[in-house]
């Protein structure tokens, strides 16, 4: 019996239906539902970005070297919220792109690029952190001075943008244009070359960015263990002093050269304060552990999926583990910022416009709260002579 195999004509291009390369994400019920979530995490991440950029500007509190790079992961993000919207455009257009193509394609090449610094911002901020923690203030204060932290964050965005626009055009890929199997702004999937791209990104890239940051993470792990252990053992050796064999303000001391920012804010003890610091540094280990597990799997959780998802071709479930990805841009200021007690507290200053009490407040507060006391004053003046 002959077997006929049909055949289906896109665009003048005849391709064989059991090929991956027919697939097409054609069924609009999903590409609204899909497109509803990506305007949601849009206003949200965009939303979020904002309160941490803001924080910043108004409060010299937050001004902190590892802040700088919350600060560039928030603007990368609030970026990528913003262009993202075009791809929930692209999925609602009944006849193809509702816009130009060309829109498209630089959607495409901005969505990848903020996305990529957003990524490598993740992985600057595990390694200020590991830095901060593990290694003596000395040395943290040398890598991360003013003019070098510009410099990190110049390095991150140039890399982004070499991934991003540069290695597509050495592997000569025709470009980042309107995807129309997806009906989204992204580069074409029927191509060698672009199979080659997301190959080397999402199985080369990513996997070690990755492992950079779960080191970076287990390896403060580790020290904060011992850190808690060494601390502990003080504790206890004070404990079992007499009162009468030592003087009245006792100090556990360490040396300056092996000294970290912990061991800094830990070091001074006396018998009798010995259990609110033993709480302290018990407490102050479970916060970082858990927050580093927190951001250790948000960033698993939405990346991951999609990375494989790309490499391993087309897929029904690739639009949706895109919105997950997408998803790592709303959740950060959650997971950075949040946490963080003094963001909380000018979140909150913010968000019920009491300026007046935010913590510390820098130079552009300042100002504008000497432009609004001039321009409430001027119009009381005006309101007074007018009657």
């Amino acid at each position: 019996m002959d077997v006929t195999t049909s055949t289906v004509v896109i665009e003048g291009a005849t391709l064989d239906p059991t090929e991956s390369s027919t697939y097409e994400f054609s069924d609009y019920t999903q590409r609204v539902i899909v497109a509803t979530m990506i305007l949601v995490i849009a206003l949200l991440g965009i939303f979020g970005n904002t309160l941490v950029i803001l924080a910043v500007l108004l409060s010299n509190k937050v001004r902190t070297a590892t802040n700088a790079f919350v600060v560039n992961l928030s603007v990368a993000d609030f970026l990528t919220c913003l262009v993202i919207p075009w791809n929930a455009v692209a999925l609602l257009g009944r006849e193809g792109l509702p816009v130009g193509v060309w829109v498209c394609s630089i959607i495409a090449v901005v969505q990848n690029a903020t996305i990529g610094c957003s990524i490598f911002s993740l992985v600057a901020i595990a390694l200020n952190r590991l830095l901060l923690i593990t290694r003596p203030a000395t040395t943290y204060h040398k890598v991360y001075t003013p003019k070098k932290i510009v410099i990190w964050l110049v390095l991150v965005w140039l890399v982004s943008l070499f991934i991003s626009t540069l290695i597509p055009s050495f592997i000569n890929i025709s470009g980042f244009t309107y995807n129309k199997k997806y009906h989204t702004c992204g580069s074409t999937t029927s191509q060698a070359s672009s199979r080659t791209y997301n190959t080397i990104v999402g199985g080369i890239i990513y996997p070690i960015l990755l492992i950079i940051i779960i080191v970076c993470y287990v390896l403060i792990w580790r020290h904060l263990k011992r850190h808690y252990r060494r601390m502990a053992t003080v504790h206890q050796e004070a404990r079992q002093l007499t009162p009468s064999s030592i003087p009245t303000t006792t100090t556990v001391t360490i040396s300056p050269a092996h000294m970290t920012s912990d061991d800094r804010i830990q070091s001074p003890a006396t018998p009798s304060s010995v259990p609110a610091i033993n709480s302290q540094v018990t407490r102050r280990q479970n916060d970082i552990t858990k927050n580093m597990f927190y951001v250790v799997c948000a960033f698993m959780l939405c990346i991951t999926p999609y990375a494989v998802v790309v490499m391993c071709g087309d897929s029904p479930a690739r639009p949706y583990l895109f919105v997950l990805f997408i998803f790592n841009s709303c959740v950060n200021p959650v997971i950075y910022a949040t946490k963080h007690r003094d963001f909380k507290t000018i979140f909150g200053c913010i968000l019920r416009r009491n300026l007046a009490a935010v913590p510390e407040p820098s130079e552009f507060l300042k100002f504008l709260q000497r432009n609004m006391c001039c321009g409430t004053t001027e119009h009381r003046a005006v309101n007074i002579n007018r009657t």
